[in-house]
């Protein structure tokens, strides 16, 4: 027996007599035929996959004028041997409509029903009368994009108010099938919409047992706050630890930030990457000591308007350090609101994301909001993680997530790929010379703007181009002592470099020649250059 396309069906939870009747028909009959039962020549009828359309609102539906039927109705169609019954009314879904952004209401099965097709003609073969056992999905399309007719199977594809299905369809006995999924997909959506007040119990009584002790929590401190949000982004928690220790030593209020040396400031964050954050804060500190005296402001739109910080940032501030009911929403959250209400939408997009905010600033709590910021944080990073398993069974929020009911939460969030990686090939010289290597300062534009590098080319040069190129530069080059290969990958970019390691007899002007000591303690090398050092 076909364990999982059994699992499947048995999940569904019929809703009325007949449906029970059907589906343990069904079930009986994948327990007989195994996989067969998803073949057109299954002698006992087979299983079609249907996509019921609704629109955002719940108040319009697409359908589409089928031949076959000769009536207005669902899109779907034959599984076709493939298991994946979800997957198939998507398929068929887009297929028949021609639309490109659509999404599950839900993994869950919303209808099983047996329903007889008539003898008829396809592409001008007969087909017998036989059944199919339709397993109904409930499916999300926005309504502003283009449909067309699949003409060797229907047209008039169309979008109909809800109400206006009963004057359009000439299959009376599919209407009561019409008006059961409609109400199911509304319930769904509103059960949804009730997950995140729901959610506020269970996950503040779990916090305070559960929480790692991180450095940054044992503040109220905005300053301390900010440094260690700005810290966190792009980088791991345990990597962040001893660069915050580090920073807030040397830096340990708002005005000594402000007045720090770029050099020093970079010399600081080395190693942690994205420069721009660091130059960021350092203009929104001297905004703090110029216009604020030195106090950081206590409203989300003063912090927000300062430089380098957006919403999360902002929203994190005035929740854990000034008790304000605004959320601090970055990818954990968006995760873990995501499985929750077995949200399909694309988490990358700034509506699904600003909709998903305003759902949590509407039931924020005004006595809790610091606990409450940190344990939607906490448990993203620690119980509903990215990029595997989430921990279901530690969850205090696993009696409520919609997803792990349907089991999905494997699939979520959704995140559109992200476009491909440039790749560049470069050539990274290093030039020493009397105990001493070449640097320079990149262009005040661009990637690692204004920061320390190796003089560096642009593709992979030979050893004899690069002594040529060495020469060039007038450092004399004596002897080429070794290459070795590196790879650094930046956001949108990857550099594949080979490093050339050359003893020289000139240290010529337009370098800065610096020993061992000058970089450990005063120059700044971004990683993609140390790596090569090293």
């Amino acid at each position: 027996m076909p364990a999982a396309l059994y699992a499947e069906i048995e999940r569904f939870i019929p809703g009325t007599a007949q449906e029970a009747a059907d589906r343990e028909t069904l079930l009986g009959l994948i327990g007989q035929y195994g996989l067969h039962i998803l073949d057109r020549d299954c002698e006992a009828g087979h299983i079609t996959c249907s996509g019921f359309i609704l629109s955002p609102d719940m108040q319009q539906t697409l359908m589409a004028y089928h031949l076959v039927y000769q009536s207005v109705g669902w899109t779907g169609g034959h599984a076709d041997g493939d298991p994946d019954l979800l997957g198939v009314a998507m398929r068929e879904a887009k297929e028949e409509t021609s639309v490109t952004k659509l999404w599950p209401l839900s993994r869950r099965i919303l209808s099983i029903d047996a329903l007889p097709v008539p003898a008829h003609e396809k592409r001008g073969m007969p087909v017998a009368e036989h059944i199919h056992y339709n397993v109904t999905y409930g499916l999300i399309a926005p309504v502003d994009q283009p449909v067309r007719d699949k003409p060797d199977e229907n047209r008039s594809v169309r979008w109909l108010s809800t109400e206006e299905i009963a004057g359009c369809c000439t299959e009376p006995h599919m209407l009561p099938v019409y008006d059961k999924i409609i109400e199911r997909m509304r319930r769904l959506a509103a059960e949804k919409a009730e997950i995140p007040a729901q959610m506020l119990t269970p996950l503040l009584d779990w916090y305070p047992a559960h929480h790692r002790a991180l450095p940054w929590r044992e503040t109220a401190d905005p300053y301390r706050v900010w440094v260690s949000e700005i810290m966190l982004q792009q980088t791991r928690v345990e990597a962040v630890k001893g660069y915050y220790a580090r920073f807030l030593e040397a830096l340990p209020d708002v005005q000594a930030l402000a007045e720090c040396p770029e050099d020093h400031l970079l010399k600081l964050w080395e190693g942690l990457g994205y420069y721009n954050r660091v130059r960021n804060m350092q203009k929104a500190a001297r905004i703090v000591t110029e216009q604020y005296g030195g106090t950081f402001p206590q409203n989300y739109a003063e912090i927000r308007a300062l430089p380098g910080i957006g919403d999360y940032t902002a929203g994190a501030v005035c929740s854990l350090c000034f008790g304000l009911p605004t959320p601090a929403v970055d990818g954990n959250v968006l995760r873990v609101l995501a499985r929750l209400q077995e949200d399909f939408r694309n988490v990358l997009d700034p509506k699904v994301k600003a909709e998903m905010t305003a759902q949590l600033a509407a039931v924020y709590p005004q006595a809790d909001c610091a606990m409450l910021t940190q344990a939607l944080m906490e448990i993203g990073a620690t119980v509903c993680v990215p990029n595997g398993a989430p921990d279901c069974g530690s969850c205090p929020l696993q009696d409520i997530c919609m997803a792990n009911a349907a089991h999905s939460e494997r699939m979520l969030p959704v995140r559109e790929k992200k476009t491909a990686r440039r790749t560049e090939q470069r050539t990274v010289f290093v030039m020493e010379c009397e105990g001493k290597i070449a640097i320079r300062k990149r262009p005040s534009k661009g990637l690692l703007a204004s920061l320390w590098e190796l003089p560096n080319v642009e593709g992979m040069l030979t050893p004899e181009e690069a002594i040529a190129q060495c020469s060039k530069w007038h450092t004399r080059p004596q002897a080429l002592e070794k290459t070795v290969e590196r790879r650094h990958i930046f956001t949108h970019i990857t550099w594949e470099m080979t490093g050339v390691f050359l003893r020289c007899a000139a240290m010529p002007e337009g370098f800065v020649w610096a020993d061992a000591a000058d970089l450990q303690e005063t120059y700044s090398l971004p990683t993609a250059f140390r790596c090569v050092l090293e």
